[in-house]
């Protein structure tokens, strides 16, 4: 009777411990889509403000040479962001998505910086004020994932669950 008991105990004690950690990552997924969809809109805004780059020189024209990386940073974004979706959470992809993040601002900002010409700014001033709306939405996204996703990894490494999770299939989650 006693060991009926505590096998019943047991499993429950399972599917709860189950039950929470899929809640937790369920959270963590919608989360990530949040930061997805404000990480897409910086691609929305390039488009929105069109730079002809088939008339720029890359080769002699600082200007033109960094708007070509925003745009080569946009499509790496693009791509780690189909690989994050992919390998959701994982550690891999949302390493590399930080690392992408942090050089799509990096050619913003380099774009900021360059000192204006006789056409003006670099920079449209509403795709300025539009690119930093942007950014603090994703930043504002990106803390809730990453409060979210350590609290999934800290209930993975808590006793008694970290004796099950591996049975489980549950793996750290990657913060961004």
């Amino acid at each position: 009777m006693g060991l009926w008991l505590a096998l019943a105990i047991g499993i429950f004690w399972g599917v709860g411990v189950y039950n929470r950690l899929m809640r937790m990552r369920a959270h963590g997924l919608d989360a990530l889509g949040s930061v997805e969809k404000y990480l897409r809109r910086y691609g929305e805004l390039v488009r929105e403000y069109p730079i002809d780059l088939s008339a720029m020189d890359p080769e002699s024209d600082e200007r033109s040479t960094e708007w070509v990386h925003l745009h080569e940073s946009l499509d790496t974004l693009e791509q780690t962001l189909r690989e994050a979706r992919r390998h959701p959470l994982e550690i891999q992809p949302m390493a590399r998505l930080t690392a992408v993040f942090h050089n799509l601002q990096l050619r913003w900002i380099a774009l900021e910086n360059l000192p204006p010409d006789l056409a003006g700014s670099t920079l449209p001033e509403g795709m300025q004020q539009q690119w930093g709306m942007v950014t603090e939405k994703v930043l504002l996204a990106r803390s809730g994932l990453n409060q979210i996703l350590l609290d999934y990894n800290q209930a993975l490494a808590q006793f008694p669950a970290r004796l099950i999770i591996g049975v489980l299939g549950f793996k750290p989650a990657g913060l961004m």
